[in-house]
């Protein structure tokens, strides 16, 4: 079974043939013609690999990339050897301390994992074999020689090369980043410093290997954890513990005396720095230990420790967890706070920092290059191996497609090259309007103005937009709470009302998941949740109600506009997946389905799976009555659907093409054919247009399919919106599947036009409306609703 499945997996449509052909068919059919070695290398990944995978539509644009171009030096390579120890020794950390008695036969440059030693040089013999002295016993070690390795699976050892790199510039690592400590930018009055750093990846592209290197920044907190702990007890001494954990539990720290970081897993408050914990030499107290390792004082000894977890890196049989116990008075809190998050004033401040333009990241990479290039010992790690960095290859050439035109219900505007559009959808008749007649507004007695101040301005707004509304129900609460919301909907919500409208006076998490738990699961009915502070703002009142208003139309069933997309029984579906960053709630998985030949309606469904899971299962369910629903509103079943999939990594691809997709095939079987387009926003590739002697963002609909996309891959960037602050980024896409034999232009053109089809916002998103859609869904059961219901069950 499993070979038969792994066969099917691999065959691909021939059109020549009209018939399916294996992989292994369609390489030997390509080498006669064509000979790329491109397509040998992708089939080899099990990833779809067409003849045609760069597009041509569209005006040339030259383009410039975070890209530096790493050159190897033929001479020398990468041989791979494996070791062996006799008498064999099981510890990682005793085996490389025995290789490393022998480093200068080595020729000094090494790396080794325990078992597997890469060199740089091919040693003379087939196996050398070292003796070492242990304990009045000869140990031996014997290396075997296995092959040269290719360099599209080195790039590996060429990531953990530049970590060395970045350890001798004196960087210091949080997770894949490095940052700067000795360049801090200090926000004095949050009392935060700002670090500067890079994050950077080696990788196998089209235009060669090249090294992807973009500006990153850490937030450090310049108060202690025991200055925070103090201020929680302070401020609510009976529930202090229970306070402290909610807040530092999960949070990343510093320790600043040795520059590492450590995951806050736990707090120990029945433990402080006078107890003993064992060592070598026998038993110490944590005040000794830093005295006498670090030269550190420890000022309070009553404070309590904190607990972090890490995995062993040893074999199995060492794959215990490590438990580091730690001083909040030497550990500094990482990263962006919730309090910090709601500071707008102070975010702002930050993103002085943080929001970097283009000019500025191609200053910065040429500061990394000569950072590199100006340091021995980072040359010598680079020449060692027989790498050399070049700072003359990051120009390629780009593509810019034509202005989208919107089509409203009478008439049709241009998007011009901004691909922004709001003041035509806020004077042009809607697509498809959906009239108010009965409705329900919910408010505290003392926002009785901002309610009224809500309808005058829909009336307002409605003429222009062509749709009538009667006067609502109007339901006043003398008690901002959550029941008195919860009651108040119970009674009044009865099977005729169109929509509910909740005003509240702030801004609450658990009202708000509250009320959409009673309206989604409960009750079901559209619901709008308005927060009273924006609607008694005089000056944006106006462009708030309009928003509303379309948004409430939506709810409704309506539509606000589209864009030509001129295909014929086509459906486009959309996948995303949440998962709850606590780590206590399941994950939650969305699917949605176009059902209408416009792409303006959509049919959607959530499903709840175990947490941290990506990799949807239940997908032929969902996808099996979106097909239903699509042929009762169409006559007929769709002869095509297109599918992008949003949340999947480069290491998932292959677990995706052979799991979720035959799940869409098992459904569709010999009738329907399947495109499917993962979506990747979280990417480190920046890409910038020239404008005399400065750069800036490429404009909405830029697109890049050469250079910089993956060797072995079938993908493109596209920039699809407009940035006017620091750099756009712009999205990735990978096709795995194309049976619908559209081409990457067919395909590029309607990734862009998908994202002007998000009615929340009137111009172009980063991500196809489908992937939004189902990412809010996904959001709204899993941070709202879901997390209700867990936390009324417990």
């Amino acid at each position: 079974r499993g070979r038969a499945k792994l066969i099917d997996t691999l065959k691909t449509y021939d059109d020549t043939s009209n018939q399916f052909i294996t992989t292994e068919a369609k390489e030997n059919n390509t080498e006669k013609t064509k000979g790329t070695e491109l397509e040998a290398i992708a089939s080899h990944n099990g990833l779809f690999f067409p003849d045609l995978i760069y597009g041509s539509k569209g005006s040339s644009v030259d383009i410039y990339c975070n890209y530096l171009k790493l050159t190897t030096d033929e001479s020398k390579g990468v041989y791979n050897y494996e070791v062996r120890f006799f008498p064999p020794i099981d510890s990682v950390h005793l085996r490389i301390k025995y290789l490393n008695d022998h480093k200068d036969k080595l020729d000094g440059t090494k790396t080794f994992d325990g078992n597997t030693l890469y060199l740089p040089i091919l040693l003379p013999n087939k196996m050398t074999v070292f003796i070492s002295k242990v304990e009045d016993a000869e140990l031996q070690i014997r290396i075997l020689y296995k092959k040269k390795e290719v360099m599209r699976n080195c790039t590996q050892l060429y990531n953990i090369l530049f970590d060395r790199v970045m350890k001798v510039l004196n960087y210091v690592k949080f997770d894949r980043k490095q940052y700067d400590p000795s360049r801090p930018k200090i926000i004095p009055l949050a009392k935060l410093e700002v670090w500067p750093g890079y994050v950077t990846a080696v990788d196998e592209y089209k235009g060669g290997l090249m090294l992807c290197c973009d500006v990153s920044h850490r937030i450090l907190c310049q108060k202690t954890v025991l200055e925070m702990l103090v201020d929680l007890y302070q401020q609510n001494v009976e529930h202090y513990q229970e306070s402290a954990r909610k807040m530092l539990v999960g949070n990343i720290v510093l320790t600043r005396y040795n520059n590492r970081t450590y995951k806050i897993n736990d707090i120990c408050f029945d433990q402080n720095p006078t107890c003993q914990f064992k060592i070598k030499t026998g038993w110490t107290s944590y005040v000794e230990y830093y005295k006498q390792y670090h030269n550190i004082i420890i000022k309070d000894v009553n404070q309590p420790l904190i607990y972090s977890i890490k995995k062993s890196r040893g074999i199995p049989a060492e794959g215990e967890h490590i438990q580091f116990s730690l001083i909040p008075e030497l550990c500094y809190l990482t990263g962006l706070r919730d309090e910090v998050r709601s500071d707008n004033k102070l975010m702002r401040e930050i993103a002085t920092f943080t929001r970097v333009s283009p000019n500025q990241r191609q200053m910065a990479l040429n500061k990394f290059y000569e950072n590199v290039s100006k340091t021995p010992a980072a040359q010598e790690i680079l020449n060692s191996w027989g790498l050399s960095l070049t700072n003359n290859s990051n120009k390629i050439i780009g593509r810019q497609m034509d202005i989208e035109q919107i089509c409203f219900s009478k008439t049709s505007v241009s998007a011009e090259r901004s691909a922004e559009f709001s003041k035509h959808a806020a004077t042009n008749e809607m697509l498809k309007v959906v009239h108010l007649s009965k409705w329900i507004i919910i408010h505290l007695r003392n926002d009785t103005k901002a309610a009224t101040n809500l309808l005058d301005n829909m009336k307002q707004a409605c003429k222009s937009l062509g749709m009538n509304i009667s006067n609502p129900t109007m339901i006043s609460l003398d008690r901002d709470r959550i029941d008195a919301y919860i009651q108040a909907l119970r009674r009044n919500i009865t099977i005729n009302d169109q929509i509910v409208v909740c005003i509240c006076h702030n801004s609450r998490d658990d009202r708000y998941a509250a009320i959409k738990k009673i309206c989604c699961s409960e009750i079901p009915i559209p619901s709008q949740v308005i927060n009273a502070k924006t609607l008694l703002n005089d000056l944006k009142i106006r462009s708030v109600v309009q928003k509303i208003v379309l948004q409430m139309n939506c709810k409704l069933g309506g539509s606000l506009w589209t864009v030509k997309i001129p295909f014929k029984n086509v459906m486009i579906c959309g996948i995303d997946s949440y998962h709850d960053p606590s780590n206590r709630g399941n994950s939650v998985a969305a699917f949605v389905a176009s059902v209408n030949s416009s792409y303006s309606e959509w049919y959607s469904k959530a499903v709840v799976q175990t947490k941290r899971e990506e990799i949807v299962n239940g997908l032929s369910a969902s996808f099996e009555i979106a097909l239903n629903i699509y042929r009762k509103r169409n006559g007929k079943l769709p002869t095509n659907v297109i599918i992008y999939r949003d949340g999947i990594g480069d290491g998932q691809l292959n677990t995706c093409l052979n799991y979720e997709i035959p799940q869409f095939e098992m459904v569709c079987g010999n009738h329907i054919k399947i495109s499917y387009i993962v979506v990747q926003k979280r990417i480190n590739t920046r890409i910038f247009s020239e404008s005399g002697i400065h750069l800036e963002n490429p404009l909405p609909g830029t697109v890049v399919d050469q250079q910089i996309t993956k060797s072995n891959m079938y993908d493109f960037f596209l920039v699809s919106q407009m940035v006017r602050q620091g750099t756009v980024t712009p999205t990735h896409y990978v096709v795995l599947r194309d049976d619908c034999n559209y081409g990457p232009d067919i395909i590029q053109k309607l990734s862009y036009k998908l994202c002007f089809l998000y009615y929340n916002w009137t111009g172009t998103i980063r991500i196809p409306a489908c992937c939004m859609y189902a990412h809010k869904l996904a959001y709204l059961i899993g941070q709202s609703i879901q997390r209700d219901v867990a936390e009324s069950l417990s």
